[in-house]
């Protein structure tokens, strides 16, 4: 029998539209960043190199996700952004070093802030606009 957990979040993910997705992806960057970040730290490069890699996994989609006709110099930016993220990842998985994880967290983080103000607008105006 499988997990109800599972189930439900399974269905959140195939109903959800795109900004929630995008949030999703964003936290599941951080969420296995932050576990890399304690794994560094406890010395367990194993599974550091682990949550690294579910974390590049995540950012390579993103990118992967960029529409650059539609994006112009925004979709520019993101993927100049997610590649020094990518490097950063890899350079703290080839040092065994968490500065250049936490460096790419707080790129992450602040990637994510800014895509729940703008989703948050976004939502607001389609609010307003229905009245």
């Amino acid at each position: 029998m499988k997990n109800p957990l599972d189930n439900y979040r399974r269905t959140d993910l195939m109903t959800a539209n795109r900004e929630t997705i995008l949030l999703m992806m964003y936290g599941g960057a951080m969420r296995f960043l932050k576990q890399a970040i304690e794994a560094g730290e406890a010395k367990d490069f194993i599974q550091m190199n682990k949550m690294v890699t579910k974390t590049q996994e995540i950012v390579n989609e993103l990118r992967s996700t960029l529409n650059f006709e539609v994006g112009g110099d925004i979709a520019k930016n993101l993927e100049m952004l997610y590649g020094f993220i990518a490097e950063r990842l890899l350079q703290g998985c080839l040092d065994k070093e968490v500065k250049p994880l936490r460096e790419a967290l707080g790129i992450i983080e602040t990637l994510n802030e800014a895509w729940e103000q703008a989703i948050a607008s976004l939502k607001k105006e389609r609010v307003q606009s229905e009245k």
